[in-house]
């Protein structure tokens, strides 16, 4: 949809004003899948529940003579929602081409929705073949301009010589012309900002030109064009982005050889992870038969972000392979690239995969010493060479793992992630956990879960202390469950004072009547977990996830 009426002054030149073309979120998540394409809303800013969101947007310019000389260009947005006060919102010039989807993610829409095809999504210019360079968009980082936006319900204007120039380059060169991205504030949570798209009839963003032609502007004109700039072509391989969730890292306490709990872990939101392209699940339209029933969902794409420390404090990861068939992984220890968003990382990370009884099957110390073609295939290599990775097929049958994360030069934050590099076999990760020490104030525990597939899982969530079998273990721990929008879904302290009957049911209710769990049918995206300390106490826990469908 364009809008494109002109207006004569002879001595401001002709005034276009232009709806955009396509529009879209780019949400930060550890598998690439979410966007909202014909939604009714785009997000920029750090969420509450610490992942960020980057808007998308493109006009065509085609319609103003390429020869023209671009006076003034204003950017209009209306913010229909605010969080955390007052932010800063900065355009920042994008380098490639990307896709706008039939994704809807519906209202409010923070959470994002299963990619469809040709969406752009965190890893993807246009979902699921075409890959962003660095995760998060390919963008400059130089801004164009940047406006501060507080109050909700208002039209702000983004405007400045770096607009102009912008406009300027891509009606010159309209092979350049791939819009903005739309950057809020990136560092502190809960400053994420939503505003109107294209797709919404209240308010949708303009872009206002002025220019001067050399030859006379016919008096009056109101012309319209549907030619949106050329589509993208590379294929460029995925690699890892600099985007993490700076939330509170608790110190792992875990003792090696793990014990024969599952401690399996997931992420906030993928942090500055990278995934293989997911497959996408897509229904055949039906002629006369009913549709097949929609890809049951499942949990994927695991990991875990702690303080590696010395000796047995080491950061522990853990999950299940649940089917029939083996399951080829990709195991990363990541700690350098995170630099950018902590201090005191892990500075040369060293990777271990053990089996159940604690025997080492596999370790790396830096990606490239092996397998470095193997990785590089899977699109997700690490982004420094410092970094650990392994590729391995391993069997299936309720086999459980342990992923331990050491430093070889000593401590600091580190993260360890497990991603399903086939979805195709009779095989898939679950049960997954993470474990740590939980301290007062915001340095809590934190396990993330991505449910990706078409259906709703059914999970149940539990946060365990006492009846670990350690040493200062976490008297009496609560649970959050978070979207990824930071809403939060539910809240437990004891077990059996909410949904005992259903968690009874599960036939996996904690054994101490101190502990928290729920159970919730969650749609596919991102969640997090959050175990605190009643009044602030400290201890060891773990926070759990199983799939019950």
């Amino acid at each position: 949809m364009l809008f494109f009426g002109a207006l004569q002054g002879k001595a401001r030149g002709d005034v276009v004003v232009l709806a955009p073309v396509k529009d879209n979120t780019l949400y930060e998540d550890g598998a690439g899948i979410l966007s909202n394409g014909s939604g009714v809303y785009f997000f920029a800013g750090f969420t509450v529940s610490e992942s960020l969101r980057r808007g998308l947007i493109a006009f065509d310019l085609t319609g103003i003579p390429p020869n023209a000389t671009v006076t003034n260009a204003s950017l209009s947005m209306y913010l229909s929602m605010t969080h955390g006060g007052s932010a800063s919102v900065s355009l920042h010039k994008t380098s490639r081409d990307w896709g706008e989807g039939a994704s809807d993610a519906g209202e409010p829409g923070g959470a994002g929705v299963q990619a469809e095809v040709n969406d752009a999504t965190w890893f993807h210019t246009f979902y699921d073949t075409v890959f962003w360079t660095n995760h998060g968009g390919d963008f400059s980082a130089t801004s164009s301009a940047a406006t501060t936006v507080s109050s909700v319900d208002t039209t702000y204007t983004w405007t400045g010589p770096g607009v102009v120039a912008d406009v300027q380059g891509w009606i010159s060169n309209p092979a350049t012309n791939f819009g903005w991205v739309i950057q809020g504030n990136e560092t502190t949570a809960g400053k994420a900002q939503r505003f109107n798209t294209r797709e919404n009839t209240n308010n949708p963003p303009r872009l206002t030109v002025t220019y001067q032609a050399p030859s006379p502007t016919p008096t009056a004109t109101a012309t319209s064009t549907a030619s949106p700039t050329a589509t993208a072509t590379p294929t460029a391989t995925a690699t890892f982005g600099a985007s993490v969730t700076p939330s509170p890292t608790p110190t792992a306490t875990a003792t090696i050889p793990p014990s024969a709990t599952p401690s399996a872990t997931i992420t906030v939101t993928p942090s500055p992870t990278a995934t293989i392209s997911v497959t996408p699940t897509v229904t055949p339209t039906p002629s006369i038969s009913p549709s097949p029933s929609p890809m049951p969902g499942v949990l994927a794409n695991i990991s875990t972000r702690l303080r590696v420390g010395n000796g047995d404090n080491v950061l522990v990861g853990g999950f299940i392979i649940t089917g029939t068939e083996p399951k080829k992984v990709i195991f990363r220890g990541i700690g350098p690239s995170l630099s950018p968003f902590f201090t005191g990382v892990l500075a040369d990370p060293f990777v271990e995969l053990r089996a159940a009884p604690g025997g080492i099957l596999r370790n790396n110390d830096n990606w490239r010493s092996d397998q470095e073609a193997e990785i590089i295939a899977t699109g997700i290599p690490p982004s420094n060479d410092l970094e650990a990775a392994v590729v391995v097929t391993l069997p299936a049958n309720g086999t459980n793992y342990t992923i331990v994360l050491r430093g070889d030069t000593g401590p600091g934050i580190g993260l360890v992630e497990v991603y399903d590099l086939d979805r195709t076999v009779d095989s898939k990760l679950a049960n997954i956990s993470t474990r740590g020490f939980v301290e007062p104030g915001n340095n809590v525990l934190i396990g993330g879960m991505i449910v990706l597939g078409q259906s709703p899982l059914r999970v149940i969530v539990r946060a365990i202390g006492p009846s670990l079998p350690l040493t200062g273990s976490l008297s009496d721990p609560t649970l959050e469950l978070y979207d990824g929008a930071g809403t939060l879904l539910a809240a437990n302290d004891n077990w059996r004072s909410d949904q005992e009957a259903e968690i009874i049911a599960t036939g996996l209710p904690p054994s101490s009547d101190l502990e928290s769990a729920i159970v919730r049918n969650l749609a596919p995206g991102n969640y997090t977990a959050i175990v605190r300390g009643v009044d602030d106490s400290t201890g060891v826990a773990l926070v759990e996830v199983y799939g019950l469908n």
